[in-house]
């Protein structure tokens, strides 16, 4: 199964505050996807909300974060989990399901299949669920995949799109346009 934790390279300081490696406004979204998956737990749906605003990211355009909703069909119900607070209390629990990770992750994404932690052939995702996949029908994903995989101490080419835990904290990241009580 399919599991996101947005979480990434975030950390609670002594005071409780969480504190994200870009700064304020990627906590806000992370608790906001963190919201989505909760209240729609059904992994298609809140995927596609996730990767409507991942995208957004990308593109410089996060601050439209809430136009996703409508996009992707679901209500803003999440919206109400972060006003209410109870985003905080779904953030402490992807903050322990991440620092319970053995191996420790290392860098985001950090993906992990059957427990197996694949480090730097991350991007080799599917063939590693097409391996551990049991069912009598193999999906199309899997009918002509490389079987070609990475040693975990090779180090993570540059073209691949990673945050290592050690770099630098509070990199830029632009202002998201933040929630009023009243719901957009």
């Amino acid at each position: 199964m399919k599991r996101l934790v947005p979480w990434g390279n975030a950390w609670i300081a002594p005071d409780g505050t969480v504190v994200c490696q870009h700064g304020d406004d990627e906590c806000f979204l992370n608790t906001i996807e963190a919201c989505a998956i909760t209240i729609y737990p059904d992994v298609v749906q809140h995927f596609r909300y996730v990767r409507c605003l991942e995208n957004l990211t990308l593109e410089g355009r996060h601050n439209q974060w809430v136009n996703c909703f409508q996009m992707t069909g679901l209500g803003t119900s999440p919206i109400d989990c972060y006003t209410s607070g109870n985003g905080k209390a779904i953030d402490q629990k992807y903050a322990k399901e991440t620092a319970q990770l053995n191996p420790p992750h290392r860098f985001v994404p950090w993906v992990v299949v059957n427990n197996q932690a694949l480090q730097e052939d991350y991007q080799n995702f599917v063939t590693y669920i097409c391996r551990a996949y049991k069912g009598n029908v193999i999906p199309n994903a899997c009918r002509s995949l490389s079987t070609k995989t990475y040693d975990s101490n090779e180090k993570v080419n540059s073209f691949q799109p990673v945050c290592y835990v050690d770099e630098a904290r509070n990199l830029s990241f632009p202002l998201v346009t933040r929630l009023s009580n009243k719901s957009p």
